[in-house]
């Protein structure tokens, strides 16, 4: 019996006025179309962390009582896609916390990115996220999604999809998600099999 990878969208943004729940938004459309997984979007402002200063190793087992709910959220979903705003050559404070909440529930679970931003499209931000992906023992997946909030630049989140930016993002979000869910559906069995092996 087959079973539908299930994958968290986390908006990696709190800040007042932040611009990225456009880009949210148009992800919400375009996964709302598809069948092929179940998708759960997670609102960081939602999710009421203080900054992590736990004595222990989330690796350990321990998790701040305020993390709980987040962190069964985290470990119900099979694959990620963070949005992340670029602030000074990386990602956000905030998205940075909530992932050093948690450890085992990321382990061998793949995670891809849409960033966004300014004329860089929030690509730095990006770089910086996969390495710290990768440190969790997570699969960062290559192709990603960068979007620029700057009137003019291509790509752009207002592009018409028959004009060249709009093509190069249906492009990049194809691209993306067959390559989030192939790594999805290939390591449900596995950590199933670490599971039984474990018990």
């Amino acid at each position: 019996m087959s079973t539908k990878p299930h994958i968290l969208v986390v908006f990696g943004s709190t800040r007042q006025g932040r611009r990225g729940e456009v880009v949210v938004d148009w992800l919400r459309d375009k996964l709302a179309t598809r069948t092929d997984a179940t998708f759960e979007f997670v609102d960081l402002r939602e999710i009421p962390l203080s900054f992590f200063d736990s004595p222990a190793s989330p690796a350990r087992g321990s998790i701040a009582p305020e993390a709980a709910q987040w962190a069964e959220q985290v470990d119900r979903a099979d694959g990620f896609i963070f949005v992340t705003p670029e602030y000074n050559h990386s990602y956000s404070a905030v998205l940075k916390n909530a992932i050093d909440h948690l450890y085992m529930q990321w382990v061998h679970k793949p995670g891809a990115i849409v960033s966004y931003g300014g004329m860089s499209a929030g690509y730095r931000a990006a770089e910086q996220l996969r390495l710290v992906l990768v440190e969790l023992k997570m699969v960062p997946i290559r192709e990603q999604m960068g979007i620029s909030l700057v009137p003019g630049v291509v790509p752009h989140i207002a592009d018409q999809p028959d004009s060249p930016g709009g093509a190069f993002l249906e492009r990049a979000y194809s691209g993306m998600m067959t390559e989030l869910l192939w790594w999805a559906n290939a390591l449900i069995p596995a950590r199933q099999r670490d599971r039984e092996q474990q018990s």
